[in-house]
């Protein structure tokens, strides 16, 4: 079987935009521009996401899954979980400085 991944920071600026505008979302005046700060999307394979870890390139690995499939599927070493429903409160642990994988 094989697992395409997300590279980019798409899911972040995703999280962010389906968030909306609830009461603490800052005004739309103050908010911080996230078009800018975001790569497009690339699908790629664990052989390729393996093959740039191996190759020394600085990946941040975002796992947004649920404990339960964490159990089920088992991890990739160096992930940091947040999973998705937990995501939009914990942004700030995911880096703006370099691509993430999320899976």
């Amino acid at each position: 079987m094989t697992r395409t991944l997300t590279f980019g920071a798409c899911l972040v600026a995703m999280a962010i935009a389906a968030c909306g505008g609830g009461p603490e979302a800052a005004p739309e005046a103050e908010a911080e521009p996230m078009a800018s700060a975001v790569a497009d999307p690339t699908e790629l394979d664990v052989e390729n996401v393996s093959t740039r870890l191996a190759g020394g390139e600085d990946i941040f690995l975002l796992d947004v899954r649920t404990p339960e499939e964490l159990v089920q599927d088992g991890v990739i070493a160096g992930y940091t979980h947040i999973p998705i429903d937990e995501l939009e409160g914990r942004l700030a642990e995911v880096p703006r400085d370099k691509p993430i994988v999320a899976y």
